[in-house]
């Protein structure tokens, strides 16, 4: 897990050279616990299998995984693009650095993001989270762990499309720079009638994933396709209305998030977790609407035209996922 690197010197004499013995590897300057790096080891095998099998991201350049525990900093820039990952290690002082100069408490968290060209994810090790009192009874915490990191993964896959697109909307409408996929919900979550439509919309979202026919399912999309629609036509007027195209933007990349994750729990070869464990511990455990109400829209994609929508979501980017369930929902039924 460590990379140890040994350098050899030659001299060239003549025709001749001698290869100088080559020195004692510097050993590291600290390691993680014996299970925290089990559960590194199990969470980048986890995405290489679902990069190849569940979401096809496949490589990702440029991009660096940051990883902790309470006295250690793994750092690697190629984790999650080989099957060999090379990492550095360093004592953090309780301040993990990051690629940008900034520095974090080195407290429970994960986040992907890109600053100055560079992209990242960051996320603490199981000891720091159960030190932090996160827990999961129902498919344990390090299973768990591993559905974030693949959450937190596929964000990297898209900064240069569903992120662009954010960035294009912050800036045409002088947003802050803590615009983030959960400002809609601290704006509108104390409206009753809004917080209210987007219960019901989730809930009918995840209705129609489980429903037993293509018909049952279209006809449940479709209402909770109006009830989104007649939300954001009384909420989202005049100045607002960029929330419409921001809403489906963030319920795009955390769905697709979240849809990474919980497929891999479900999955024989991931975590083979049921999904009635999986949907109340994980893919619903979330008090955030971007996610679950967008998990939500991509099992009802998926349940009425297939898992085509995924090359698009996790690839290029040309459409969001209300423009794949709207363009689905007006085919004809498969």
């Amino acid at each position: 897990m460590k990379r140890v690197v040994v350098w050899l010197a030659s001299l060239a004499l003549g025709a001749c050279a001698t290869v100088a013995p080559a020195p004692a590897a510097t050993p590291p300057a600290c390691a993680m616990s014996a299970g925290d790096a089990a559960w590194v080891e199990r969470a980048l095998s986890a995405w290489r299998y679902s990069a190849r099998e569940i979401t096809g991201i496949g490589r990702v350049e440029g991009f660096e995984a940051i990883l902790f525990d309470h006295a250690c900093v793994l750092t690697s820039a190629d984790a999650l693009n080989t099957q060999t990952a090379h990492w550095n290690a360093a004592l953090h002082g309780g301040a993990v650095p990051l690629p940008g100069g900034e520095e974090i408490p080195a407290g429970v968290v994960s986040f992907a993001t890109a600053e100055q060209g560079r992209a990242f994810l960051v996320m603490s090790a199981p000891s720091v989270w159960r030190a932090g009192g996160v827990d999961n009874a129902g498919i344990g915490l390090e299973t768990m762990m591993v559905a974030v990191l693949l959450h937190e993964g596929s964000h990297v896959a898209q900064v240069q499309t569903y992120g662009a697109r954010i960035g294009r909307i912050a800036e045409a409408n002088h947003l802050p720079d803590d615009f983030n996929d959960d400002s809609i919900q601290r704006r509108f979550e104390s409206n009753a009638e809004f917080a209210a439509s987007v219960q019901r919309e989730t809930d009918l979202f995840f209705e129609a994933a489980a429903a037993p026919d293509d018909a049952a399912a279209r006809r449940l999309a479709r209402e909770a396709r109006a009830l989104m629609q007649a939300r954001m036509q009384r909420f989202y007027t005049g100045a607002d209305a960029y929330l419409a195209e921001a809403e489906d933007v963030w319920l795009t990349m955390e769905g697709s998030g979240q849809f990474a994750g919980y497929r891999w729990l479900i999955d024989p070869q991931g975590g083979a977790a049921p999904a009635d464990l999986a949907l109340p511990h994980f893919a619903r455990r979330s008090r955030w609407w971007s996610q679950n109400e967008g998990l939500g829209v991509f099992l009802a994609l998926e349940r009425i035209a297939g898992p085509s929508w995924r090359r698009i979501v996790y690839g290029r980017g040309e459409r969001t996922a209300l423009q794949l369930l709207d363009a689905a929902l007006a085919a004809p039924a498969r």
